[in-house]
């Protein structure tokens, strides 16, 4: 490894820097885990919403014969924005641990 001079210089040009790599372990297989599994279902929870959003303001203007008219008022939209953007994504980082931490340990091993 690095060590003594050449190892200060390397951590004072980097971005960042891991001072015991033990923690390395649990941060890919552990961290790393529940990371790429909230992400995912993120992205699939907002093409949902999106899409639910987008087929309702295409069945209105359907219905109103593409007059231009607004389905949705400003208020409507942005309380529609608070609540199936935000909350969600908070109660998956609170909830989102399908494993333990243990667990992931012992299976990546």
């Amino acid at each position: 490894g690095i060590s003594g001079v050449e190892g200060m210089q390397a951590v004072m040009s980097s971005d960042i820097a891991i001072a015991q790599f033990r923690y390395l372990e649990r941060l890919l297989l552990v961290h790393g885990h529940w990371c790429y599994r909230r992400i995912t279902s993120m992205i699939c929870y907002f093409f949902y919403k999106n899409i639910a959003f987008g087929v309702t303001l295409f069945l209105y203007e359907i219905y109103a014969s593409f007059s231009g008219q607004v389905a949705y008022n400003d208020w409507f939209l942005s309380l529609y924005n608070v609540f199936f953007t935000s909350l969600p994504v908070i109660a998956l980082g609170v909830f989102d641990q399908d494993v333990s931490a243990r667990l992931c340990l012992e299976v990546s091993l």
